[in-house]
């Protein structure tokens, strides 16, 4: 692992983040409110109705210069949300920190980033037989949507803005979604994003009823196996710190890049 190498790997996210928001301000005159605000090296995404931390969020280098920071505060508590700042470590200094600290933000959660170089050695077949997995067509998402909000717990009412959000990308560049079944089933989503010959396994879920069956392994093995097809030469993953996605990313031989320190401004 390299600061180069890191950098990119954040520029990547960077774009697909960038990529997703812009997809969704398209939506009906961007009734969510989104904004993207550039600060010198740091990228700060906002979501106005959907207030949690997974979009409004900053990435790339919010320690580049002495008031990025101030910026970056300012513009989240101008739209009166915490701030969220996604740190890489080649990013990161005593003195930036402790500015942090300092502005009202604490350490909350790390971040494993992993990857994997693709060659033909990286492809493989999935284990179960039985799980099957194709790319959805554009008037599934509604079907993707009811999948992921109940893989990630999250409440019903949800699924249809869910499968609006991810709708919109079906026909942008490096997006691509794929659903997988069991026993002719549907039982687990996934999206890919590929940006200059790198991949990002971007989100997953699985219907709890349908885990333990390899079906989230067998997910990313197969956008592994398509990241290639696709002439990609590294694919990154994203995934809470020791947490099973990051087991099963492992099996399917990614390994640690470098973890993230999340740091959110306290309430």
């Amino acid at each position: 692992m390299t600061k180069n190498l890191a950098d990119h790997f954040e520029m990547t996210e960077i774009k697909m983040f960038e990529s997703r928001l812009n997809a969704i301000k398209e939506i009906q005159n961007n009734a969510m409110g989104v904004e993207i605000g550039q600060f010198d090296g740091a990228y700060a995404f906002f979501i106005k109705n959907i207030p949690g931390p997974s979009y409004n969020v900053v990435k790339g280098d919010s320690l580049s210069s002495e008031n990025t920071i101030d910026k970056i505060l300012s513009f989240y508590r101008t739209r009166e949300i915490p701030a969220r700042f996604d740190l890489a470590p080649q990013y990161v200094n005593a003195t930036s920190l402790q500015k942090l600290h300092k502005a009202g933000l604490f350490q909350s959660d790390f971040h494993a980033i992993l990857y994997c170089e693709l060659n033909e050695e990286t492809v493989r077949k999935t284990k179960n037989s039985c799980i099957k997995i194709r790319q959805i067509n554009e008037d599934e998402f509604d079907r993707y949507g009811n999948i992921y909000v109940e893989g990630f717990g999250m409440p019903a009412f949800l699924a249809e803005s869910v499968a609006t959000n991810n709708q919109v990308l079906h026909d942008k560049p490096g997006w691509s979604f794929y659903i997988a079944s069991l026993q002719n089933e549907d039982v687990g989503v996934a999206s890919l994003y590929v940006h200059n010959g790198t991949a990002v396994l971007a989100a997953s879920a699985v219907k709890p009823i349908a885990r333990n069956q390899g079906i989230h392994q067998a997910l990313i093995q197969f956008r592994i196996n398509e990241s290639l097809k696709q002439n990609c030469s590294v694919i990154i993953g994203h995934a809470k710190f020791a947490s099973i996605s990051q087991n099963n990313m492992e099996r399917c031989g990614l390994k640690m890049a470098y973890t993230k320190s999340v740091w959110t401004e306290a309430k």
